[in-house]
């Protein structure tokens, strides 16, 4: 809940402050290799999806596990952000009519076309918490 304020028409009163960015939904745009984010409500596809697309539907830390072992196998010593392109780690979803899915992934792999139509939906919250 947002801090009270002192109502403006009356001196002895208080109502409610402002509201949060929490308070209201809001989406993230994943990009092409990207690594792990934060679970989404929902997954709203803004165009069809005709090339193919690979969604991650672990845990972060096993994305990150996966994540460190790829990196060694390949000899690559970058330690930014975790990213796993191995397409045997995600759920394969061929092809996507546009709209909204109830699926709560927290990666996405594809080719950089189609993620650019993928948009991970938060949902908002009364309490200013947001929702998982």
């Amino acid at each position: 809940m947002p801090d009270y304020i002192q109502d403006p028409n009356d001196s002895k009163k208080q109502i409610p402050g402002p509201k949060t960015d929490q308070h209201f939904d809001r989406f993230s745009s994943p990009v092409a290799y990207s690594g792990s984010l934060k679970q989404p409500s929902y997954v709203l596809i803004t165009s069809a999806i005709v090339g193919g697309l690979g969604f991650y539907f672990g845990k972060s830390d096993s994305f990150s596990a996966s994540s460190a072992t790829e990196r060694k196998a390949t000899h690559t010593n970058d330690n930014t952000s975790p990213v796993l392109s191995g397409s045997q780690h995600y759920s394969q979803f061929n092809t996507l009519a546009a709209g909204q899915y109830s699926i709560n992934p927290i990666a996405v792999s594809g080719s950089a076309v189609d993620v650019a139509k993928v948009k991970f939906v938060y949902k908002g919250g009364l309490d200013g918490m947001g929702r998982p």
